[in-house]
C-alpha cells in the first residue's frame, strides 16, 4: 500500500471535545445516531479518535465523539495526523472500510472517485484495496477523469510504475533482436520491465507479432513524438541506413502489418561480407537452386516496390527503377 497513509500518529492525548471539527466522512449520511447511542450505554473504554491537527477535523472516530458527548463527558482522547488534507481522507476512508460501521457499495465508491482525483498517481488495486471496491470498478471510474493520463502510478509497495510499457517493450525488443539468447532478467534490468513483461515481448516477436499490444500504443505514439522526427538519424546511402531508419518510424512499429515488413526488410539484407559467406555455404549440388530462389525473391521485391511506388502517385524523386536479375 502506498506510504502516505502509513504516516505515524501521535502518542494520545485528551482534547476538549468542543475543539473537534466534524469528519470530512466518506459517509454520505454522517453519523449513525442509532449506532453512537449503543457506543454511549456500552461500558467499554472507546479507542482513541483520529483527528488531522492542521484542521482539527476528526479522520476517523465521529461515532465514538458522539458518543462521548452523550456520556456528558467534556474531553476526549485523540491520535493526531501530521499529513495533509488529501492524506486525511486517505486515511480515513482506510480506517472505515476496516472498521467500524462498514461503509455502503455506494460511500465506497465515492471514496474511490475522490481517491482517484487526489491520487491519480496510485495505481487501480492500491486505490481499490483503500477504498473497499474491485479493481474493475476503479479502472471504470478513472477511465471518465483526466487522472487516466497519468506517466506513471504507484502501487501498493510504494514503487512507482509506468502506465504504459511501450516504451520499454520497444527498447526490449531491439535488444532480443540483437541478442536472441539474452537473459529475460537482464533485458529487464536494462530496460525498466519486469522478466515476465520481457517474455511476453520475446514471444510476440516469435510469432511476428507488435510487441507493443493494442492498448497501449496510444500512449507509446504521444510521447515519442511525430514519426518524421525518428526517420532522419541514419544517412540513407549508408548500407542499411534505410532499413534501420524505418525500424525507427512509430508508424510502422505500431501495427503487426508494418512491423511484420520491417522484419522481412531487417532479414533480407545482404550486407557484402555476409554475401560471401553465405555464397560458400552452399554447396555445388544447390547453387542452382539456391540462385533460382534468390531471384523469385529479387523479382517480389521489386514487384512490392513498384506497386508501392505506383500507389504513392510514382517512383519517387530520384529513385531508379531497375530490373530484377
Amino acid at each position: 500500500m502506498p506510504k502516505w497513509p502509513d504516516a505515524p500518529l501521535s502518542e494520545v492525548q485528551e482534547v476538549p471535545i468542543d475543539l473537534l471539527a466534524p469528519a470530512d466522512s466518506p459517509r454520505n449520511k454522517g453519523v449513525d445516531t442509532r449506532h453512537a447511542r449503543l457506543l454511549a450505554a456500552s461500558d467499554a473504554v472507546l479507542p482513541p479518535i483520529v483527528v488531522h491537527r492542521g484542521t482539527m477535523r476528526i479522520i476517523d472516530g465521529m461515532h465514538r465523539h458522539q458518543a462521548a458527548a452523550l456520556r456528558g463527558e467534556r474531553h476526549v482522547a485523540v491520535r493526531y495526523f501530521e499529513g495533509s488534507e488529501q492524506d486525511a481522507f486517505v486515511l480515513a476512508v482506510r480506517e472505515n472500510t476496516t472498521h467500524g460501521l462498514p461503509l455502503s457499495a455506494e460511500e465506497r465508491s465515492a471514496a474511490a472517485q475522490r481517491l482517484l482525483e487526489s491520487h491519480s498517481q496510485w495505481s487501480d488495486r492500491a486505490i481499490a484495496a483503500i477504498a473497499g471496491v474491485s479493481t474493475k470498478t476503479v479502472r471504470s471510474l478513472r477511465r471518465d477523469t483526466e487522472s487516466a493520463r497519468a506517466v506513471s502510478r504507484v502501487g501498493r509497495d510504494g514503487r512507482a510504475r509506468p502506465v504504459s510499457t511501450a516504451d520499454g517493450r520497444l527498447r526490449a525488443s531491439e535488444l532480443l533482436e540483437k541478442d536472441p539468447e539474452a537473459s529475460l532478467r537482464t533485458v529487464a534490468q536494462k530496460v525498466g520491465l519486469s522478466p515476465s513483461t520481457v517474455r511476453d515481448v520475446r514471444e510476440r516477436l516469435r510469432r511476428g507479432k507488435d510487441v507493443v499490444p493494442q492498448r497501449q500504443r496510444t500512449h507509446s505514439t504521444h510521447r515519442l513524438g511525430p514519426p518524421s522526427a525518428s526517420v532522419s538519424a541514419t544517412p540513407p546511402g549508408q548500407p542499411g541506413g534505410t532499413v534501420l531508419n524505418l525500424t525507427r518510424d512509430p508508424s510502422l512499429r505500431f501495427t503487426e502489418d508494418g512491423r511484420l515488413l520491417l522484419r522481412l526488410l531487417v532479414m533480407h539484407q545482404l550486407p557484402t561480407q555476409r554475401r560471401e559467406k553465405l555464397i560458400a555455404s552452399v554447396p555445388p549440388h544447390a547453387a542452382t537452386a539456391v540462385s533460382a530462389a534468390a531471384r523469385e525473391c529479387a523479382r517480389a521485391w521489386s514487384a512490392f516496390a513498384d506497386q508501392l511506388a505506383a500507389s504513392q502517385g510514382g517512383v519517387a524523386s530520384g529513385e531508379r527503377r531497375t530490373t530484377a536479375p
